[in-house]
């Protein structure tokens, strides 16, 4: 395992550095603590290299790594500077990366109430469709306005996001959003007449679901804030600092900023509905085709301004939604000819799993878990995705309500055009239909399963041992004292699934832990809930005092032993405040594991309910 790739690739995969709050590790995982556990991608990370799973509990993301997880841990910190991120020197990026990146941390904090407002309007379309909801009712004017109100008051929540992104004062930035929607102004505007401030003339303009002119006067706020920070005197600069701030930015974005933003506004809005015009199905065919790849660069991030624009003037999207709807159901039809032609059993449930989660429209795990590291089914994926992007795009489809695109809200594709909806979902079918069958055609080079290498690594093995020396047992004699229990029935998949090697767990009627084996202490966690032996006979140990407890950060524990300590079996390891740890809800089932079962023939544990200290656990040949 490379430490540094593994590394990185969790840190990308649970949502990158900025998702992340603080991260620790004990003996088998790394713990986060992230912002959004929901970005986290479950089923790619459990491919990574070096990855056995994952988990969640406790309000902590649970990276499941083995024995390489302090490793793993010190490389993820340094990529990270988790440590010391506000001392750690500032990055060089390119341009194009600084503005792809300041997209998408602008645009993805407010995108799931943009997605409920989307949701509640495709609700009321389906009403309307079939007559369940009077046209003049309250019902239908309360029901509109909510699902209005993000789109409405856009720049507001733009305003945040973006000054949570640039740095600047929240408050300012709201401020300067209430300025733009306020109704007086709107009031002035349509009156038509001349509008001027101190002599300076105002351009009348919309600023309701606006995008631009929000975001331009925020990245402006940013320096302003500093200048003011910087030359306000300290005795005064409680109230000085916000008066020039204001008292800056108001008329600046009124006279410059705001009509800068909404001219850019109305040439995207224009520009969009040129190419729609002349060239919609080419610009489907494209999304559709080439969503995969900007998934995975960021840039589809980019594309908000650009449908958020279009959509304050035409109630529509025409330009995004239709190429994105039928990319998400080829990555779930690829996923699901993978499911059905995969002999590994695990792999079977990843892709079937992730093909529901694609034709709902979230197809990341899709993506990263089954086709992308397939390859094939991706290649499936990209023609099935164009051509069906091409049929939706010489139809005119458009969406009347933004958010995920998928079978689930297909109502969105409701529109004044009865066979709009119709059509989207033929392009649905025909995105399906081609990227299954092509799926299949095309095949994959299947992933082993498991079990089959290990039986492979064990017969080789065993005649490798044969040839030399003959077959030979090993005892490992019980650490503690109290119930047997098999690793199926705990609490955590991890040790329950195997994933981290054969063993039996003991649930300790004593607080004594003492060693199992003649052997080499061969780490001892800075929590001491856990230690791992490397005993005489090659086997490599790991015990793990109760369930999370490492939350405890070493209460009640005391470890008689260091690293590097030579220890006979019998030798008192570690002790423990059983009723104390109880007290505190922590489950004390303790696993014994050995991680490197797949080197022995078999591991046989003891067929015994209860078990004292010294007496025959497991048995290793």
């Amino acid at each position: 395992m490379k430490h540094e790739s593994t590394a990185a690739e969790i840190l990308k995969l649970v949502g990158g550095e900025k998702n992340v709050d603080s991260v620790t590790h004990c003996a088998t995982r790394l713990r986060f603590n992230l912002k959004d556990e929901k970005v986290a991608n479950d089923e790619a990370l459990k491919n990574v290299q070096g990855v056995v799973g994952v988990a969640s509990s406790g309000g902590q993301y649970q990276v499941i790594i083995g024995n390489e997880v302090n490793n793993v841990y010190k490389a993820l910190t340094k990529l990270g500077n988790f440590a010391t991120n506000d001392d750690a020197p500032t990055v060089k990026k390119g341009k194009l990366t600084t503005l792809l990146d300041t997209i998408s941390g602008i645009f993805t904090p407010i995108l799931p109430a943009m997605i409920g407002c989307a949701m509640i309007k495709a609700v009321l379309l389906i009403l309307k469709t079939f007559d369940l909801v009077d046209l003049d009712g309250q019902f239908n004017t309360i029901m509109t306005f909510i699902g209005d109100a993000a789109y409405y008051f856009l720049p507001m929540l733009l305003a945040w996001s973006a000054a949570v992104k640039l740095k600047a004062n929240v408050g300012f930035a709201l401020t300067i959003a209430g300025v733009l929607l306020h109704p007086s102004l709107g009031a002035l505007m349509s009156a038509g007449k001349p509008v001027a401030f101190l002599g300076l003339p105002v351009t009348p303009a919309t600023y309701t679901s606006s995008v631009i002119p929000i975001i331009l006067a925020v990245w402006i706020l940013s320096y302003v804030e500093r200048f003011a920070e910087k030359y306000s005197p300290s005795v005064i600069k409680s109230i000085l600092k916000p008066l020039i701030v204001i008292l800056i930015m108001a008329p600046l974005t009124l006279i410059v900023l705001g009509p800068i933003g909404a001219i850019a506004g109305n040439y995207l809005a224009s520009g969009v509905s040129f190419v729609n015009t002349h060239a919609g199905w080419l610009v489907s065919g494209i999304i559709g085709g080439a969503f995969p790849f900007l998934i995975m660069t960021g840039m589809h991030y980019s594309l908000g301004p650009v449908v958020l624009t279009a959509y304050a003037q035409t109630k529509t999207d025409s330009i995004v939604g239709p190429g994105m709807l039928v990319h998400n159901i080829s990555q779930g039809a690829a996923a699901l000819a993978v499911a059905l032609r995969t002999k590994n059993k695990a792999f079977k449930q990843v892709a079937y799993s992730t093909s529901v989660t694609a034709l709902l429209g979230i197809t990341e795990p899709a993506l990263f878990g089954v086709n992308l590291r397939l390859k094939k089914p991706l290649i499936a994926v990209i023609v099935g995705g164009a051509v069906a992007g091409i049929y939706v795009g010489l139809f005119g489809v458009a969406r009347s309500a933004l958010g995920i695109a998928g079978i689930a809200t297909l109502p969105a594709f409701i529109t004044d055009h009865p066979w709009n909806l119709v059509h989207a979902a033929i392009g649905c079918v025909i995105a399906f239909v081609v990227t299954f069958l092509m799926t299949l055609i095309l095949g994959f080079e299947d992933v082993p399963e498991d079990g089959k290498n290990q039986a492979t690594q064990e017969k080789t093995s065993t005649n490798d041992r044969t040839a030399v020396a003959g077959v030979s047992e090993h005892i490992l004699t019980a650490p503690l004292t109290g119930k047997v229990l098999e690793l199926s029935t705990i609490n955590d998949e991890a040790f329950a699934t195997g994933a981290m090697g054969k063993g039996i767990a003991i649930e300790p009627a004593v607080g004594k832990l003492v060693a199992p084996a003649d052997g080499v202490v061969s780490a001892v966690f800075p929590t001491s809930h856990a230690i791992g032996i490397s005993s005489n006979d090659g086997a490599e140990l790991l015990i793990h005092i109760g369930m999370n407890t490492v939350k405890l950060k070493g209460e009640h524990f005391k470890v008689h032993v260091k690293e590097g300590d030579t220890v006979q079996a019998g030798d008192l390891l570690i002790e423990f405040d059983t009723d104390a740890i109880a007290s505190k809800g922590f489950d004390l089932t303790t696993p014994i594991i050995v991680t490197n079962s797949h080197d022995f023939v078999d591991v046989i544990n003891t067929d015994k309910t209860s078990i004292t200290i010294g007496e025959k656990l497991i048995k290793i040949i």
